[in-house]
């Protein structure tokens, strides 16, 4: 798998990931903004009335409800279509105002044994002299207890109310769609420009080196790569550094090659010199039929490996066959003859046997003797 291929799945899965967490950690937040919220415009609702309230829960106490209480009771729960149920209780926990009549002055117990209170939020509320909110039916409702509190800090009053969720919920939805678009986007812009930085900076830079060290030959070993001063730059200065060695090896070697095919030739001479007889002509032919030494002296003008063909032309096939068919007959000496210059000569030919990888042949043209 390419970089950009596993960058792009890296980023992906981190992007969901990250969209992921960060999608749970909204939702709490949102869930808690707006349901806290809903909570605030009761108790803010509970508030605007609470003088009226007190002062007829003092003036009658553990009574039922005034007129301008039961009033106001009404127009709230007509005017707010989020609330599902409504009950004003006195401090004993005994109806004061239900939309009911029958229920009026019927205690908490009686009540609830009859109706069902749908949390014990009223008692937490008498208890704790604050407001209390409980979450029920899935989550679709507050059942919330506001407390009215007279001279003292003592309560005089209990507002019980069933409130519903459902514009909280649309309004967490919405923020959470809001959320998503958000984030999708944000993700696509950051990964845009994740995706130009490395290309930019990794992808082609990379792209180039290989290209460069494709290039490389051994005719020519360097690396045609522009000076960076980031990490990939620091590779490219370590191939230049590792040709650099290569060449110097290779330099080494060749300076090595070329002492020990002086001292090769410095020993056929010796060799040549007892063996052959003295108007005999000698060669020595290396593995790729170049001449590697003769003990009389070549009059060709080239530059580079002097070749056995640049000395018999397609003329003198005798001395090439007997050549070839030494080669396929390793240490088997071969005979044949030849006109060289109007001399006649016998020509000799053998393949020396193979000395770690280096195969010499030796040539022998002598003049025949006239009767």
């Amino acid at each position: 798998m390419k970089l950009t291929s596993k960058w792009t799945l890296w980023f992906v899965l981190v992007s969901l990931y990250a969209a992921l967490m960060g999608g749970m950690f909204y939702y709490h937040m949102f869930t808690f903004v707006f349901d806290k919220k809903l909570q605030n415009e009761m108790a803010e609702m509970v508030r605007f009335r609470a003088p009226l309230l007190v002062s007829s829960l003092s003036a009658r106490p553990r009574q039922d409800a005034s007129f301008p209480e039961a009033e106001q009771m009404k127009a709230w729960k007509r005017n707010d279509d989020r609330i599902k149920n409504l009950v004003y209780l006195n401090d004993d926990g005994s109806i004061r105002w239900h939309e009911d009549t029958q229920f009026l002055k019927m205690s908490y117990s009686d009540y609830n044994n009859e109706v069902v209170f749908d949390t014990p939020v009223v008692p937490q509320a008498i208890r704790s002299r604050s407001i209390k909110s409980i979450m029920f039916d899935d989550g679709n409702y507050y059942d919330m207890a506001i407390p009215l509190l007279a001279k003292d800090n003592v309560v005089a009053g209990v507002v019980n109310v069933t409130v519903s969720r459902a514009g909280a919920k649309v309004l967490i939805r919405q923020s959470m769609i809001r959320y998503a678009v958000g984030a999708f986007i944000m993700l696509l812009l950051i990964g845009g420009v994740l995706y130009l930085f490395l290309l930019l900076k990794i992808i082609r830079p990379l792209e180039s080196l290989k290209d460069s060290v494709d290039a490389v030959s051994l005719n020519r070993l360097e690396l045609p790569f522009e000076s960076r001063s980031d990490e990939i730059g620091d590779v490219a200065e370590s191939i230049s550094a590792l040709l650099v060695k290569i060449r110097e090896e290779i330099k080494g070697l060749e300076n090595v090659e070329i002492m020990s095919l002086e001292k090769e030739q410095k020993w056929w001479k010796t060799i040549l010199a007892v063996t052959v007889p003295r108007g005999s002509r000698a060669l020595v032919i290396d593995e790729n039929n170049n001449i590697l030494y003769t003990n009389f002296e070549l009059n060709i003008n080239k530059q580079g490996p002097v070749h056995l063909l640049d000395i018999f032309d397609g003329r003198q096939q005798s001395i090439i066959q007997v050549v070839g068919e030494a080669l396929e007959n390793p240490t088997k000496v071969l005979r044949g003859t030849v006109e060289n210059k109007n001399v006649k000569c016998t020509v000799k030919a053998v393949q020396l046997p193979d000395d770690a990888g280096k195969n010499r042949a030796l040539l022998v043209l002598e003049p025949e003797k006239s009767l």
